[in-house]
């Protein structure tokens, strides 16, 4: 709106920088267990089932896997009718060029693997995409007004497709707890 001079633009501009390179560390850095969350720095990890543990009624198997910058992991659970039913979940690479890219753009899922693994009145969640606009690896840039309204566009997109994720991933969170739930019921 021609409120801010060159001067400061460049300022602002260098500030969006310093941000980018704390995210996209963040990014790099994230953990959960010692498995890197937000980037492809994890080796293929298996953990112990279940019956290996000597936990019974219910068996799991959640073997992870990661190739190129993708890691996955499928869990399969049974309990009660319910026999080797899975839910994928897919992690991409992610850093802060990931979430502006267009064409060639890696796509995050979370969805189930099969078939029947939906709770009944469960809605399956739509996989969460990287925004198409703004070019691959296109930079935030606010040195001028049109770069500055074309940045605030992608902002508002990763910040859109970062909320779809969260829902997509408490949505499992939710069949999960359900099925530990039910798991505990059917113990007692």
């Amino acid at each position: 709106n021609g409120t801010y001079s060159d001067s400061d633009r460049g300022s602002i501009q260098i500030e969006i920088e310093q941000l980018t390179d704390e995210i996209n560390r963040i990014a790099d850095q994230a953990q959960y267990n010692q498995m890197h969350m937000l980037s492809n720095k994890s080796a293929s990890q298996n953990v112990r089932t279940a019956e290996e543990l000597g936990m019974q009624p219910a068996k799991i198997n959640t073997p992870a896997s990661l190739s190129g910058s993708q890691a996955s992991w499928t869990l399969r659970v049974h309990v009660g009718a319910n026999q080797d039913e899975a839910i994928a979940v897919n992690i991409y690479a992610a850093n802060v060029a990931n979430l502006f890219s267009g064409e060639g753009a890696q796509v995050a899922q979370a969805a189930p693997a099969q078939e029947g693994v939906q709770q009944e009145g469960a809605q399956q969640p739509a996989p969460a995409t990287a925004p198409s606009q703004g070019g691959v690896n296109s930079p935030i840039n606010v040195t001028t007004t049109v770069d500055a309204n074309t940045s605030l566009s992608k902002i508002e997109n990763a910040i859109r497709m970062v909320s779809d994720q969260r829902a997509n991933l408490g949505a499992f969170q939710n069949r999960l707890e359900s099925i530990k739930d039910s798991t505990e019921y059917a113990i007692e």
